[in-house]
């Protein structure tokens, strides 16, 4: 089973995130889950983690719709950092919006790796981790 070092849960919906980090943990992929509620905080966290020379996420979950920065947003400042810092880590775009103007925004950033619907579903997460697990993370097994 390949399993990540870490997961970042991008929602500013506690109920949610308390799901999606019940599921990760039944589903045994992930040995830490940090979660914030909105971009900002995500950002926050990555710039944070960087001070402390520690890894970044190896998987990024990240809702659309949120207060202080949402997930546009996030994906805009996220562009920004240093290719170093993005190779190794699998984003996916997780949310309820079904809108077609939203799935078209989502594939124009580069480094947005896949669309999910909420709530998240193992069959989901195994298809994107299958597809991405090899060309992201298992050229730098100091990442997984």
């Amino acid at each position: 089973m390949k399993k990540f070092k870490s997961v970042l849960l991008v929602d500013d919906d506690p109920t949610i995130n308390f799901v999606h980090k019940l599921f990760l943990t039944e589903w045994d992929v992930t040995d830490q889950i940090y979660t914030a509620a909105n971009g900002q905080e995500a950002l926050d966290f990555l710039e944070q983690n960087d001070d402390f020379g520690q890894q970044p996420p190896s998987m990024i979950l990240l809702d659309i719709n949120m207060p202080v920065m949402n997930g546009f947003e996030f994906l805009e400042a996220y562009e920004l950092l240093p290719e170093s810092k993005k190779a190794s880590v699998i984003t996916a775009m997780l949310t309820t919006s079904l809108h077609e103007k939203d799935q078209v925004k989502a594939s124009k950033f580069i480094n947005l790796d896949s669309y999910m619907s909420k709530p998240l579903e193992k069959d989901q997460l195994m298809k994107v981790i299958d597809m991405y697990w090899e060309e992201k993370l298992e050229k730098d097994n100091t990442k997984v």
